[in-house]
């Protein structure tokens, strides 16, 4: 099940701008919790994830998911993850 079911305009609605543009920019990390080794799982997708912490302690989420199509693009650029197309798929915070 995925995670992240803000949009990007609810999230700067509620934190601002400058903390969604600072989540936007980290690189992110595979989850673990969805579909690590996608495909040797027998999962659709790979669950990736970037996090800030907030003034208040409370933490903003950016949710992407691959496909065994981004791995195969991946691995025609030699591993290099950054050839994929990163879209967000949601927002969460905790």
């Amino acid at each position: 099940m995925k995670k992240g079911t803000l949009t990007r305009n609810q999230v700067i609605g509620i934190v601002g701008l400058k903390a969604v543009e600072k989540v936007e920019s980290l690189n992110c990390e595979p989850t673990n919790r969805v579909g690590y080794n996608g495909s040797c799982q027998n999962n659709d997708l790979i669950e990736w994830a970037s996090t800030v912490e907030l003034d208040d302690g409370t933490k903003l989420t950016v949710y992407y998911y691959t496909d065994i199509a981004d791995e195969a693009i991946v691995e025609a650029n030699g591993g290099d993850w950054g050839s994929i197309d990163w879209v967000i798929s949601g927002y969460q915070i905790d």
